[in-house]
């Protein structure tokens, strides 16, 4: 559990100190990084993720509303549009902002804690390929639109 809040608590940091243009994005990204990457004491694995950054969820050369079967997964487990919930907070100003940048974020903790235990393309968790230091299969494109 004091991981999560480590990871929730960094992400946030994270969220308040990147442009506006970035959006949701870097804070997810800097939470794989935390909760899989950063102390895995592998710095083969931290330059892969380095190399992928967004493409461990995303499919590369693609719009950004097509994920991989990773992050497929994780979409499946946070509740709705997550850029549109985002849009929508900010109307109500910047407390409302934040409270749902941190609900978000506590979401997406615990989705990739959750699909740790999915089986990937592989036919290994995503979990085992973690401990293993190794990212997630770049297989399969799903629209989250």
């Amino acid at each position: 559990m004091n991981l999560q809040l480590s990871v929730l608590a960094c992400s946030l940091l994270a969220l308040f100190s990147i442009p506006q243009l970035a959006r949701a994005t870097s804070p997810f990204k800097k939470s794989f990084d935390e909760q899989y990457v950063k102390d895995s004491g592998s710095e083969e694995f931290k330059a892969a993720f380095r190399a992928d950054g967004c493409y461990v969820c995303h499919v590369k050369d693609k719009k950004k509303d097509v994920v991989n079967s990773y992050g497929n997964e994780l979409g499946k487990l946070i509740p709705g549009n997550v850029q549109q919930r985002l849009d929508e907070a900010r109307k109500g100003g910047k407390d409302a902002k934040a409270a749902e940048e941190e609900k978000v974020l506590k979401e997406l903790v615990e989705a990739m804690i959750k699909v740790e235990a999915m089986k990937s393309a592989s036919r290994v968790t995503y979990g085992e390929l973690f401990k293993s230091h190794q990212l997630p299969p770049h297989e399969g494109e799903f629209s989250t639109k």
